[in-house]
């Protein structure tokens, strides 16, 4: 017991020093309480440290890392047949991705995880993704695409605003693509708006 609380209480001051931006210190907190996990043979905690661990070497840019920890973290939870947590750490291998400029393997991952949360009907974390396939898709000048995509990502009464509010921005930038700049200025609105961060473990 005193062991797993020492986990937990490492795993909590790493994930603060995540939110602080001191990702040295995260990695080295994380990284402790990763090995106690795993000798106490807690797969499933090892699998969400591990994933966590993904998510700051992305903020690093450090991609060798973080591909490491990530495809880690997705073998221990296909073992445990965890879809849930499989579809999280697919959707931060779409972020890595999508920031190392390998857009096709990107998409691939987010839809995986979009696919799987559709199964599930998380829909909170469906909506997340297809809203971060959208945008992919329209900073890489894919608007019909994007358009459907951030349609997907949204439920009920937000959809019919949500889906005119988007339609308008593809055509103001559709307007300026005689300039290099339309899908960047559509990228930033988005931005401003709906910034998404590496998907994580939700908290309880």
């Amino acid at each position: 017991m005193a062991d797993t609380e020492e986990a937990k209480r490492l795993y909590d001051r790493g994930i603060d020093a995540y939110r602080m931006g001191e990702h040295e210190e995260a990695l080295e907190a994380l990284a402790r309480a990763r090995g106690i996990y795993s000798q106490a043979g807690d797969r499933a905690k090892e699998g969400e440290v591990l994933n966590d661990m993904g998510v700051v070497h992305i903020q690093m840019e450090d991609w060798d890392e973080s591909w490491s920890c990530l495809d880690e973290a997705l073998t221990i939870r296909k073992l445990l047949g965890d879809r849930s947590a499989q579809a999280i750490t697919l959707g931060n291998m779409g972020t890595m991705y999508e920031r190392m400029d390998e857009d096709e393997k990107a998409v691939e991952a987010y839809e995986e995880a979009l696919a799987i949360f559709q199964e599930l009907g998380e829909r909170g974390n469906e909506k997340a993704i297809a809203r971060q396939l959208s945008k992919l898709q329209a900073q890489r000048g894919r608007f019909l695409e994007a358009l459907s995509r951030y349609r997907e990502g949204l439920e009920g009464e937000e959809e019919a605003v949500g889906a005119q509010k988007m339609a308008r921005k593809m055509f103001r930038v559709l307007g300026r693509l005689t300039g290099s700049g339309g899908a960047q200025d559509l990228a930033s609105e988005e931005e401003e708006e709906d910034s998404v961060e590496p998907f994580g473990e939700e908290e309880d």
